[in-house]
């Protein structure tokens, strides 16, 4: 055997040791009900260090996603894994997605009067009874009191 091929041979056998680390796997966390095909708001890369073992993430999903509605995807890329693989485990980044419902909070300044008109609406009291029925009788009795005046 000469050294070329005992080189080879050498880096043929490394090569396959090092092909598991390179593996692919993603968790899916869905908030709120989720939202698996929702725009993404963030892609990039979570810093981890000893295969995982030191870092983590925090993200504020009341920023992130006012709608309360979000899919997080965690996954190590292929190239995450190379990566990971280059550096023997010592940096293992993974890459972090965020996808957001669209909507969110709004502040809205509303009168007496305002309310009022909303409250005095017919369609309003097909509303609450479909979305919550336990406040029905509240709405038809303010409803009432509305017509009194």
């Amino acid at each position: 055997m000469n050294g070329t091929t005992t080189h080879r041979g050498l880096m043929t056998v490394t090569l396959v040791a090092l092909l598991p680390l390179v593996g692919c796997y993603e968790h899916t966390i869905d908030v709120g009900g989720g939202a698996p095909h929702a725009p993404v708001v963030s892609d990039h890369w979570q810093n981890y260090w000893l295969g995982g073992l030191i870092g983590h993430t925090k993200l504020d999903m009341e920023k992130a996603c006012p709608s309360g509605r979000a899919t997080v995807e965690a996954k190590q890329t292929f190239l995450n894994g190379l990566v990971a693989a280059l550096t023997s485990g010592i940096y293992s980044p993974t890459t972090l997605r965020v996808r957001c419902e669209r909507g969110g909070h709004a502040d809205l300044g509303l009168d007496e009067a305002d309310v009022a008109a909303i409250v005095a609406e017919p369609d309003f009291l097909l509303w609450v009874g479909a979305e919550m029925p336990e406040r029905r009788d509240e709405v038809a009795a303010a409803q009432a009191a509305l017509l009194d005046r």
